[in-house]
């Protein structure tokens, strides 16, 4: 009888371990990812004069503080997600130089396991939210940034993205205006931080018409750059 416990036990604790982590890991944890690939499209899209070497700098960073975070998650999805992204990258960056026709054939997994990722961190916070209701609404619209960014950079990117997220006409609008009402609602909860809030949606409104009209040139290093730093600070407000 003890025996069966004991393999039962076992048997959950990849589940267990997921579930153990604070909504703010998790959080951690899914803007490290998102900040992984944007950076990395940006760095290998083709369709620009050069390659941009801060871009590889910053998707470097990311993944290697994404690593530090799903440290102990190995025999998770989580952590498995995890461990294919980081050996996706990998495989990327051994791609000779003026082979850029290879590149999808690596990106596009590499976007799939960040989905994966992105979804096992989801259900896990959703089972433990954060208990302010500003810090939860701070996260989501770093999310929100996050997800219009990646969806941005993987339409600049020849439309890999049609292979792996799962977008409409009205998913940019919908994610556009997510973002104006999460910057009104974080500042009437948060009224102290209202002047830096609204640089930071300035910042926003900024590259917003690059990301909503696609009919004009794609800039994946602007976008890259100005998104990063919203949700950039907005981490660091999240952490005081």
């Amino acid at each position: 009888m003890h025996l069966r416990l004991l393999l039962v036990l076992l048997l959950a604790l990849p589940g267990l371990a997921s579930a153990s982590l604070s909504a703010q890991r998790l959080q951690d944890i899914r803007i490290q990812a998102f900040g992984t690939c944007s950076n990395l499209l940006a760095f290998y899209n083709p369709n620009q004069d050069a390659a941009d070497p801060r871009h590889a700098e910053r998707y470097r960073e990311h993944l290697q503080t994404l690593r530090g975070l799903l440290a102990g998650q190995d025999a998770t999805p989580l952590g498995q997600a995890g461990a294919e992204m980081h050996t996706l990258v990998a495989d990327l960056e051994r791609v000779p130089a003026g082979q850029a026709e290879l590149y999808p054939e690596l990106i596009i997994p590499l976007l799939k396991a960040h989905a994966r990722l992105d979804r096992e961190a989801a259900t896990a916070y959703a089972a433990a939210p954060p208990a302010e209701q500003r810090q939860l609404t701070l996260h989501g619209l770093s999310l929100d940034v996050e997800r219009l960014l990646l969806l941005y950079q993987t339409r600049a990117f020849s439309l890999i993205g049609m292979y792996v997220l799962d977008v409409d006409d009205n998913t940019v609008p919908q994610l556009d205006g997510q973002i104006h009402q999460g910057f009104a609602d974080l500042a009437a909860q948060w009224p102290e931080h209202s002047a830096e809030l609204a640089k930071l949606k300035q910042s926003y409104d900024f590259i917003r018409p690059r990301l909503l009209q696609h009919d004009r040139a794609w800039v994946p290093g602007s976008a890259a750059y100005y998104l990063g730093q919203v949700t950039t600070r907005l981490a660091q407000l999240d952490a005081e």
